[in-house]
Formats: C-alpha cells, sequence, structure tokens
C-alpha cells in the first residue's frame, strides 16, 4: 500500500476534490529529492502518488489549493522577503522558504527550511502561521475539514484556524 493510496476514505468529495492531480515522474522525484534531501518524505511520497494541480470541486470552483509540480521559493512567489520579518503574532522564517503551493486567495504553503522544514501558511501580508501538522497531516487534514484547512492534528483530531474540531468519525 501507498501512503496517499486512501485519501478518498477522508471524504465523499475527495475523488472529485483531488482528480485534477497528476502525478510526478520518479525521475524528477529523484531530481526533487537531489535538491532538497533534508525535505518532507511525506511530500515526496505525495508528489509522486498524486502530484501537482488544482484541488478544488469542479472547473467553475476556485481552488482550495494549487500545488506546484516542484518546489518555488517564496521570494518568487511573493516578489519579496517580507516573511522574514516577524509578524504580529509569530516570528518571521527562518531559512530558506519553500513553496509547494498556494490557493485562490493568494495565501501559500510551503517550508522553512531554516526551522527543520517546519510547514508554513503565509498570508498575503507575508505573516507566518506555523502549522502544528507532518505534510502528511496537512494533506489529510484539508480533506477531513473541507472546505475549511486545518493548522493542527493532535489525538485523532484536526483543528481549522476558528479552533473548530474535526475526526474521521465525524464523517463516517
Amino acid at each position: 500500500m501507498t501512503m496517499y493510496e486512501k485519501l478518498e476514505a477522508f471524504n465523499a468529495l475527495a475523488c472529485v476534490l483531488l482528480e485534477r492531480l497528476n502525478p510526478v515522474s520518479s525521475g524528477d522525484v529523484s531530481g526533487m529529492r537531489q535538491q532538497w534531501p533534508a525535505a518532507p518524505d511525506e511530500y515526496f511520497a505525495f508528489m509522486r502518488e498524486r502530484g501537482h494541480g488544482e484541488i478544488k470541486e469542479d472547473d467553475c470552483a476556485l481552488s482550495l489549493l494549487t500545488i506546484q509540480p516542484t518546489l518555488c521559493p517564496a521570494v518568487d512567489y511573493f516578489g519579496d522577503e517580507g516573511f522574514y520579518k516577524d509578524g504580529p503574532y509569530e516570528s518571521g522564517a527562518k531559512g530558506e522558504v519553500w513553496l509547494f503551493g498556494w490557493d485562490s486567495a493568494g495565501t501559500a504553503f510551503g517550508f522553512d527550511s531554516g526551522d527543520n522544514w517546519q510547514l508554513l501558511e503565509i498570508d498575503n501580508m507575508r505573516w507566518i502561521t506555523r502549522l502544528d501538522l507532518s505534510f502528511r497531516q496537512f494533506v489529510e487534514g484539508m480533506l477531513v475539514c473541507y472546505p475549511q484547512r486545518p493548522i493542527s492534528f493532535a489525538n485523532g483530531a484536526w483543528r481549522d484556524s476558528g479552533d473548530v474540531s474535526y475526526t474521521l468519525s465525524d464523517y463516517a
């Protein structure tokens, strides 16, 4: 069994939400692993098994998340280094930030390479939120919390930014 084989069990809409993803070739994933050897294995497994593209309900819907075919420097996406400055709630990034995707409102998601590849959310003000999730928990949580996004996972439950708790039993 592969790591992301059973994502459809997390939400009745998962088949539709994930149908626009295109797996990345093993050769391309190997190249990414060489370029970013410390990046999470869960990210590379997702790229190989599910891939890049838009996660959304239908062609007319706004994208919940657009996953890029490879990691992108946050500086290139935002056009500045504002995410290194301390925000009102959390300190700025500690190392080079590599984005894997963004939503339709411009909020970006990626990893802080200077903070043990911590999963980050960066809003359009460049304020960082460190997510208390592994990459896999983030992907699974997007389906469980849909249409909200998860910010943490503990004791079998995901939480969104409104402090609403979600478990798989909520949908069984």
